[in-house]
């Protein structure tokens, strides 16, 4: 796996965004093994760094140790998913409507352009870019709240699940809906509509549950 090489420091900082948003976008599969010495080699860095990310990767349950001591991506399973989803319905809606009040122009600008962008990766089988567009997309909201420890927990379901979401790629009946409720996010927050915001997120997070959970009963 290939990262852009890192040249800033602190190093373990360094390597933990890139191992981070490698496993939000997907570039990791559930149940795949790593190794420091292969993740330096992609990273361009040292053993010490990547292994303190790891390290921190594992206490925030992105990575498991294995009983022979391997670091592996966790494998779904239909408990872990379920217990996720059930917080992210709670705090997402929660987080974006306290966010209500921070809109302005330039969001629903940069919000508008990212709907368009995940639009045309989809359309161009970019899979990974509608991943990082979508992202971005919730992220601005939630960051708008002004309450970071709220954004941290949600980034930690995120991460949980980003290895996993590549098999939403091949599904039609997911691409159909992926960016209508994104159009009802955008049109809730130019109304200044916390309530119409929040139901949008809940619908977004359980079109994308419905997909999935199948899958995994499947």
């Amino acid at each position: 796996m290939d990262f852009a090489h890192l040249t800033a420091e602190p190093l373990h900082e360094q390597a933990y965004a890139a191992l981070r948003n490698a496993l939000l976008m997907g570039r990791f599969a559930e149940g795949q093994l790593v190794t420091v010495r292969g993740l330096g080699a992609s990273l361009g860095i040292s053993a010490t760094p990547v292994r303190e990310a790891l390290q921190r990767l594992i206490a925030e349950g992105a990575m498991e140790l294995t009983a022979n001591r391997s670091v592996q991506v966790p494998v779904m399973t239909r408990a872990r998913f379920v217990e996720i989803l059930g917080i992210r319905l709670r705090l997402e809606p929660l987080c974006a409507e306290t966010a209500v009040g921070g809109v302005d122009a330039s969001l629903l600008s940069r919000l508008t352009a990212l709907n368009g962008e995940m639009d045309v990766a989809l359309a161009d089988g970019r899979f990974s870019d509608y991943l990082a567009a979508n992202q971005s997309f919730h992220f601005q909201i939630y960051e708008t709240s002004g309450q970071p420890f709220l954004q941290q927990l949600i980034g930690l379901c995120w991460l949980r699940t980003g290895p996993w979401l590549n098999r939403l790629a091949n599904e039609g009946r997911f691409h159909a809906v992926a960016t209508e409720c994104h159009g009802k996010m955008i049109a809730a927050l130019h109304e200044g509509n916390a309530p119409a915001l929040a139901e949008a997120i809940r619908q977004d997070i359980s079109d994308a549950a419905e997909v999935l959970l199948d899958i995994l009963d499947s």
